[in-house]
């Protein structure tokens, strides 16, 4: 499911992310790994509270707080880590983010890459998130997993960290 969605962000990202001028080729894929841990992490942090209805409201507006989070997060990480200016980063968040959060739904999206709605089913999210997805403790590992089938393990240690984002740089 997890590479599902991972796809789903490459795709709904080809416009904003990929083909923009205003990232550079390099951090495309970290770009888009931090899209989906931003999404995740959030809808993580609220199952774990119980708060899943949160998560099903996010999902219906672009204009819900929990989606204005995840943007600002979104745009604040990717500013940081990968020297995205900040009215590019608020523009690829506020396109890509709620693009995604509604083909999550299954509302499908239009516009470049012709992605379709995959009809995830948000409990099946949810539940993995809390039963070894991404809950429990295990947010690192999965993020490792993610992050080094994207190429972000720079070090070759086995896991994502900030070792691997100062590699990037160099």
């Amino acid at each position: 499911m997890f590479e599902q969605l991972t796809q789903l962000i490459q795709q709904s990202g080809l416009q904003s992310v990929i083909n923009n001028p205003e990232v550079p080729n390099e951090h495309n894929d970290g770009v888009i790994a931090e899209a989906q841990n931003s999404i995740l992490s959030t809808f993580s942090q609220l199952n774990a509270n119980g708060e899943t209805q949160q998560v099903n409201e996010a999902l219906e507006s672009a204009d819900h707080p929990v989606t204005q989070n995840i943007q600002q997060n979104f745009a604040g990480n990717i500013m940081e880590k990968f020297g995205i200016n900040s009215a590019t980063a608020t523009s690829i968040a506020a396109t890509l983010i709620p693009t995604v959060l509604n083909a999550i739904k299954g509302g499908g999206a239009s516009g470049a890459g012709g992605v379709v709605g995959n009809g995830f089913n948000i409990q099946d999210i949810l539940s993995s998130l809390g039963s070894g997805g991404l809950g429990n403790g295990n947010i690192q590992s999965s993020i490792n997993s993610i992050g080094g089938k994207l190429g972000l393990d720079k070090d070759g240690d086995g896991d994502v960290d900030l070792n691997d984002i100062t590699k990037m740089f160099r």
